[in-house]
């Protein structure tokens, strides 16, 4: 895990089917909330939306997936991440991560990266942006 980690270095994982059970599911298993915008339709159309859009935490775990099959036990033990979501993903989008890594440091004396990190849909379209850091194993 890590290694051919180098300023520059470009990593991705699987894309993603984002599917409406998949949402109904995550809502109820997480966080056991109430029908709402992410698990019903008829929740999201009382807000004004046409269906339901998924949660930013479904994103970040996409994101999670890629770092730890990138860094394993340094993204595991001591990663750090901050995201933000930009574009909703509805059910039937299909979700890529990509990150590039922008800076090597030493912290501990253990080598750590920094890399900015992102999802975009099927489009193209980027739905999150972050940075996350991971120690290089």
């Amino acid at each position: 895990m890590g290694s051919g980690i180098e300023i520059g270095k470009s990593i991705t994982s699987k894309s993603h089917a984002i599917r409406q059970e998949m949402l109904v599911g995550f809502e109820r298993v997480i966080w056991q909330r109430e029908a709402n915008v992410h698990s019903s339709t008829d929740a999201a159309k009382q807000v004004g939306m046409d269906q339901t859009i998924a949660s930013g935490q479904n994103q970040l775990a996409i994101l999670h997936q890629m770092l730890e099959e990138t860094f394993g036990e340094g993204w595991i033990r001591g990663g750090k991440i901050a995201a933000r979501w930009i574009c909703p993903v509805y059910a039937d989008d299909v979700i890529t991560p990509h990150g590039q890594v922008i800076d090597i440091s030493t912290v501990d004396d253990r080598r750590r990266a920094r890399l900015v990190v992102n999802c975009r849909n099927q489009h193209g379209v980027m739905t999150g942006t972050g940075t996350a850091e991971a120690f290089i194993d």
